[in-house]
Parts: C-alpha cells; sequence; structure tokens
C-alpha cells in the first residue's frame, strides 16, 4: 500500500509540473528501437502503431484547423479512419449536387482528400513511417510543418518552415511524376496564409531532390525517413540513405503531417474512375538524441 500511494504521489508531481511521466512495467521495453542504433530515445508523443479502433485524438488533428484544403479539394474529416492497424487517409470524387454553397464558391468542389495534423510541435529527431501510397493521381505525403500561429504569422519579418520528408505520387503518366521520390524544404516569408500568400521564400541551396526508384509507391508499404539535426538533414528510404544536405535554417519546432491533396498544377486532377482510393500508413515512430 505504501508504494502505491507513493506512486500516485510521483505521478501527480509530475503532471503538475509537466515532467514526463515514467511508465513502469513492460510497455517502456516494448518500445520499437531506432533504425539508427543506441543513443535514441522513444518519443511515444509523436508515435503511433495506429492499432486502436479510431484516430488518438490526444496526439492528432483529422483536419487542420488553420487550413481548409488546396483547391479544388478540401480536408474532410469523414476520410480519416483506422482500422486493420493502418491510418487510413482517401481521397474521393464529390457528387456534385451534394456540394455545399461554401465549396462551391470557394472552389473546393471537385474533390475531397484528408490530412491529419499532430497537435504538438517537435524540433529534431529521426522520424519514420511506413506507407503505401493510394493508387490515383493524388500527393501521398510525409512531411513537418509550422505556418506560425497567429498573429506572427500575418506580419512581416518572420518564417514558416516545412521539410517534406516524402511526396509520391501511387499513379502518373507523367514521367516527371510516376515513381520519383520527393524530399523538399521551404521557408516562407511572413505573411503567410496556407496555399493562399506564401509566395516568398528564402533562396535555398540544393532544396529538393527528385530521385527515380525501382518501386511502384502503391504496390506495397515501403519506409520513408528523415534524420533531422542542428546541423544536418538526411532522407532514407527503407534504410538507404538517399539524399542529404546540410541544415542551414531549420531550428524551431514542426508538427507532423500525413496527408493526401490534389495538385493540380504538378501531376494534373485524378481521373474520377480511380477514386475513391487510399493512402495507408502502417505507423509513425519518432526517436531524439538521448540527453
Amino acid at each position: 500500500m505504501l508504494r502505491v500511494h507513493f506512486l500516485r504521489r510521483h505521478l501527480v508531481a509530475a503532471v503538475l509540473l509537466g515532467l514526463a511521466v515514467p511508465v513502469f512495467g513492460a510497455a517502456e521495453s516494448k518500445s520499437p528501437a531506432c533504425p539508427l542504433g543506441a543513443g535514441w530515445k522513444f518519443v511515444p508523443e509523436f508515435s503511433d502503431e495506429f492499432d486502436r479502433a479510431a484516430l488518438d485524438a490526444a496526439k492528432w488533428w483529422d483536419f487542420n484547423p488553420a487550413w481548409h484544403g488546396r483547391k479544388p479539394a478540401y480536408f474532410d474529416r469523414a476520410n480519416v479512419r483506422v482500422a486493420d492497424g493502418t491510418l487510413q487517409l482517401t481521397a474521393r470524387a464529390q457528387d456534385p449536387p451534394s456540394v455545399t454553397v461554401e465549396n462551391r464558391v470557394r472552389g473546393h468542389d471537385l474533390f475531397t482528400t484528408a490530412l491529419v495534423k499532430s497537435k504538438q510541435r517537435i524540433r529534431y529527431g529521426y522520424f519514420e513511417a511506413r506507407c503505401r501510397a493510394m493508387r490515383a493521381k493524388v500527393c501521398n505525403a510525409f512531411w513537418l510543418y509550422d505556418p506560425l500561429d497567429a498573429p506572427a504569422k500575418y506580419r512581416e519579418g518572420d518564417f514558416s518552415e516545412e521539410i517534406d520528408i516524402v511526396e509520391m505520387f501511387g499513379k502518373s503518366s507523367r514521367p516527371d511524376v510516376s515513381r520519383i521520390f520527393f524530399a523538399t524544404v521551404h521557408r516562407h516569408h511572413t505573411p503567410y496564409v496556407e496555399s493562399l500568400v506564401n509566395a516568398k521564400k528564402t533562396t535555398l541551396l540544393n532544396y529538393s531532390a527528385k530521385i527515380p526508384m525501382p518501386l511502384d509507391f502503391s504496390a506495397d508499404f515501403h519506409v520513408y525517413a528523415l534524420l533531422w539535426t542542428a546541423t544536418e538533414l538526411k532522407w532514407f528510404v527503407d534504410g538507404k540513405e538517399v539524399f542529404a544536405r546540410p541544415n542551414d535554417h531549420f531550428h524551431r519546432p514542426l508538427h507532423v503531417m500525413l496527408d493526401a491533396e490534389v495538385m493540380q498544377t504538378w501531376a494534373g486532377l485524378p481521373d474520377a474512375a480511380d477514386l475513391p482510393a487510399t493512402f495507408s500508413t502502417d505507423y509513425v515512430r519518432v526517436w531524439q538524441e538521448a540527453p
């Protein structure tokens, strides 16, 4: 009984002080080991095996509170699902008679897509997701993102940062898109409004890689990962390094993101016959260097 009272006092004190609460028992030993080896600590607050009955609302938004979506689509919460041990983000063609007046006027009237966004931000770490792209001309992405909180994002003199771990299309008729692994960093000058006011960017050397891959992104699951430290950025596919650049500007905490987007100017509009289609993620795992 004395041990129970001690543990209760310890946990309550930790919560009140905002400290990390240790997990007692076997759960801690089950944390996945970092592929980079020793010296890395698993971060459960940004990791998910998607083995619950629904999305973990303590960790994730199933929409973007600051962004309705990229025209001519929008992020529909109904397209976010956890089932069969995977996160499932679906793209659909809209039924014209069912399009709301608001979405028709605003140009979000042809498709619906899906997004999840971590509720917290994190700086630096090793980020890994095991994903299978949808077989449709829709961009599937795992990325890190931070439009500043208002009002700073609407004022000049600051920057909104983004690190794209992977952007990929499971289907495309364009050779410059088909089976290409895209890894990119962006540094947008404020004022910044998602997909509307973001034209001015910092000029960055070696800011993007377009790497042909000997695999069909929609045929099977593959592991996409990023090492982000104070000095470097490295991208990996199935454990193999495919791109690297110095970390010149990316030093503020970012949200962890997974989404499906229609990119009309990049790959054209998806074929309605291919929809609905689903971008599946088996897990997201994050580690940080142990102190």
